[in-house]
């Protein structure tokens, strides 16, 4: 039986024989995996926490690779690309030209194989994520926040998104000093999970692929308080945030990083911090549980801060 709902959300994607294994696996372990990855003739792995885990067919999980273990044969990964694309690939060949199929539920699966000609084929690989709420665990940050523009930056899988989510919910909901009207760009529907995850009271919800340009219509139309998204990436949006940052409205996004020297020589990280539209870093830590750092950006700056 599989009790957590952010698993269940994405049960209709798995083929029965993984659904069969999950079914078996402890609620401890189904309420914490974050990921769920199929490849052609090589063993079911389940992220959790930090760990990857190998399924065996009765639910156990092993380590290391063994004889027994649940392996993923060509037909298993092609029933499972089928279940995802719900029957019709083209009907997500835009999402697929960047490698990913967004599920039921807002969360991405991940695709590998062949692209070519802007077409998947021949599909290797299938990482499906999930979007899970973790209430509260956003608790650190904002007793430490300035309620200005906030950078969120750790290695990938570090719970970033899964922060900011939690964030927002805060805010827009007056857990911290006032409530605060929040617009949410969500462009590849994983904050918001599809609609169905807590984002607070007052927070508006953007999907659109255009990162900069949902910055644009969300600062022009929803006069928020606040504008959240996820992995800055480019010129254009960091153009929209300097916008944002000039009509006086916060900004909350991630990026990953794999350590602070990335923080200060990649371009797009370093113009961000120097914009003056980030005050402030939480640093999320590589292993899940330990401490998440607060940090200025003047103090990052520092010659002497290591």
């Amino acid at each position: 039986m599989i009790l957590d709902k952010s698993l269940t959300a994405i049960l209709y994607a798995l083929p029965l024989k993984i659904r069969q294994a999950l079914y078996s696996l402890s609620p401890e372990i189904q309420s914490s995996i974050s990921e769920i990855r199929l490849r052609k003739n090589l063993p079911v792995a389940l992220t959790v926490y930090d760990k990857t885990l190998f399924l065996k067919t009765n639910g156990q999980t092993y380590l290391k690779y063994a004889s027994d273990l649940l392996i993923c044969d060509e037909q298993t990964l092609n029933d499972c690309f089928n279940l995802l694309c719900e029957g019709s690939v083209f009907a997500h060949e835009k999402e697929l030209r960047e490698g990913f199929i967004i599920m039921q539920n807002g969360s991405r699966a991940g695709v590998c194989g062949n692209l070519s000609g802007g077409i998947m084929q021949n599909v290797t690989s299938l990482n499906l994520r999930i979007s899970r709420e973790v209430k509260g665990c956003a608790n650190t940050v904002l007793q430490n926040f300035k309620y200005s523009g906030l950078l969120i930056a750790g290695p990938p899988a570090s719970g970033k998104t899964t922060l900011l989510r939690d964030l927002v919910r805060q805010l827009s909901s007056g857990d911290a000093q006032k409530l605060y009207r929040t617009a949410v760009i969500d462009t590849r529907g994983e904050i918001a999970g599809g609609g169905q995850l807590d984002l607070g009271l007052s927070t508006d919800v953007l999907n659109c692929s255009d990162k900069a340009k949902g910055i644009e219509i969300a600062l022009r139309t929803m006069s928020p308080d606040f504008i959240a998204f996820d992995e800055i990436g480019n010129l254009d949006e960091l153009y929209a945030v300097s916008q944002s940052f000039l009509s006086g409205v916060g900004i909350i996004t991630t990026a990953h990083i794999e350590n602070l020297f990335d923080l200060k020589s990649r371009e797009i990280t370093s113009r961000l911090l120097k914009s003056g539209a980030i005050k402030q870093v939480a640093l999320m830590p590589r292993k899940i549980g330990d401490e998440i750092k607060i940090i200025s950006v003047k103090e990052l700056f520092n010659d002497n801060f290591i």
